[in-house]
């Protein structure tokens, strides 16, 4: 293989990772839009493409280093082929013992480190609620910093609302279970939801869809502790439970408990 060819395929390496910080590129904004979009159609569609691009850009880089590789190989076989081998000729009268070379070392080029895109954790597979498939009305996107992140459940909280003899296992019977959270960056018009299943099953007594501080008694600003209370119409019978606990149509955080006799 002459330079010429290798020179050629390294070209070529270079080609697919710009090819591939292009595709980096349009993925980016799709990302964006992914998170931002005021309907739950537009951010899954711009989630897809995202998502196409992005291991596109990833297939690419690959294919690049496999190629810088490959050629730094060749390029260290084809220099130990060509290399010229040293004859010593002796003269008539007496044999020339040649003295020892040195072979030289040769040391292969390390190829460029593809970096690859970033891409978004991926969301734990739980179903979402039907009421998160159809936007509320005056919803307003959630900032990037918006969070909801569950403390604790408990049967009762006390006169300054923390959790009174919090734990994951509760009796059967009419009494309410509490969960406690804080949250921050939540803007007025966020969409949040608090879904409660039994035993994977939906609930939909306990469980709500509202747009963040635009509900009378649940105007909390944008960071806070605050507390979910749910009381089951005839008590809560033996099984497992648990909250999901979403911003738009993202899960913020799962709480579970079981109900034993």
């Amino acid at each position: 293989m002459t330079p010429l060819t290798l020179s050629l395929l390294r070209w070529v390496a270079y080609a697919l990772l710009i090819a591939s910080a292009i595709l980096v590129g349009l993925a980016i904004p799709q990302l964006n839009k992914a998170r931002r979009a005021p309907i739950y159609a537009m951010r899954r569609s711009a989630r897809e493409r995202a998502t196409r691009w992005a291991l596109a850009a990833l297939v690419l880089q690959a294919l690049a280093v496999v190629l810088l590789i490959l050629t730094s190989y060749l390029a260290t076989v084809v220099s130990a082929v060509t290399a010229p081998t040293a004859t010593v000729t002796g003269a008539p009268t007496y044999t020339a013992t040649p003295s020892p070379t040195r072979t030289p070392t040769v040391t292969p080029t390390r190829p460029p480190t593809a970096t690859p895109p970033f891409i978004p954790t991926p969301t734990p597979a739980v179903p979402l609620p039907e009421s998160l498939l159809n936007p509320l009305p005056s919803a307003v996107p959630a900032g990037e910093n918006a969070r909801i992140a569950v403390i604790t459940l408990a049967a009762e909280q006390d006169a300054d609302g923390q959790p009174v003899a919090p734990g994951s296992e509760f009796p059967p019977g009419d009494h309410r279970v509490v969960l406690f959270f804080t949250y921050e960056g939540l803007a007025d018009g966020v969409t949040t939801t608090f879904a409660w299943y039994k035993n994977g099953e939906f609930l939909d007594f306990c469980s709500d869809t509202w747009l963040w501080g635009l509900v009378e008694g649940r105007a909390r600003g944008e960071r806070g502790r605050a507390s979910y209370p749910c009381e089951l119409p005839g008590g809560w019978t033996p099984g497992g439970y648990e909250v999901r606990v979403f911003i738009e149509t993202r899960l913020q955080g799962i709480a579970q408990f079981v109900v034993e006799e």
